[in-house]
């Protein structure tokens, strides 16, 4: 999923739905899940975006947490810096440009790219890895979907998908469940199963605003199978469909730090 999107005071959005967004079909047990999956992703992505974002990581040993601004252009270009933190992540710019992923490191004064062999590596001690924001699988484009049964999450009448990639899909999951709420469309839950079907992480949704037009969920916290880990995401602001120059994601002000 797309995913690293989450937040608090939230900025409406300053135009309507698009003209092409399919309508949440609430009322129907088996909806067309081509449809229901495009308006998963047109809602939680837009065409552009611009947020501060909080993220705690909790390990059996520790706690931290760091307060990030993030601004992002569809699924290809998305920048992050990190405004507090630990003495080694405060200022720390993350570049993302397609399929690549450049650091900024304050301390060290320079950029480095990241290696193929570093994107299975945990991003910023998170239960996140650099792997998950290059990827930026479209999931109404990757993914076939079925609504697999009816269930209640947390008193919400729900449906339940089961994607599953298509064959030309690079996609490092064999499944995922994706459970949506029947009343809004908003998602509840995600889980993701590796090559041998067996779960490996599970994401839970909550805190929905009112973004504009948008129900979006401000908060995401993300489980792996290790004990006693988790990442919560938590947006304290966000403006979809905002201007955002396009020399925002260039490499010659990641050089210069900005």
């Amino acid at each position: 999923m797309t995913t690293l999107a989450a937040l608090l005071v939230l900025l409406a959005a300053p135009s309507g739905p698009p003209a092409d967004l399919p309508a949440c079909p609430s009322n129907e047990d088996t909806p067309d899940t081509a449809k229901l999956l495009t308006r998963f992703e047109q809602v939680n992505q837009g065409r552009s975006s611009e947020a501060v974002m909080a993220m705690t990581i909790k390990t059996p040993a520790w706690t931290r947490k760091l307060t990030m601004k993030v601004w992002s252009k569809g699924q290809d270009f998305a920048l992050i810096r990190v405004l507090e933190g630990g003495p080694r992540e405060t200022g720390m710019l993350t570049l993302k440009r397609e399929k690549q992923l450049w650091n900024w490191l304050p301390q060290a004064g320079r950029v480095m790219k990241l290696p193929s062999g570093m994107l299975g590596d945990s991003w910023l001690g998170s239960d996140f890895t650099n792997d998950d924001l290059v990827k930026g699988n479209s999931i109404s484009k990757d993914f076939d979907a079925k609504v697999e049964s009816l269930v209640e999450v947390d008193g919400r009448k729900a449906w339940r998908l089961v994607l599953v990639p298509r064959k030309d899909a690079v996609v490092v999951w064999n499944k995922i469940e994706l459970d949506l709420d029947r009343a809004t469309c908003v998602p509840l839950a995600e889980r993701f199963y590796d090559e041998e079907n067996k779960p490996v992480r599970k994401m839970l949704f909550a805190d929905v605003k009112q973004v504009g037009w948008r129900a979006f969920p401000a908060s995401m916290t993300v489980i792996p199978q290790e004990a006693g880990r988790q990442t919560i995401i938590h947006y304290d602001s966000i403006a979809f469909d905002a201007d955002i120059a396009d020399d925002t994601f260039s490499l010659h002000r990641l050089q210069q730090g900005k």
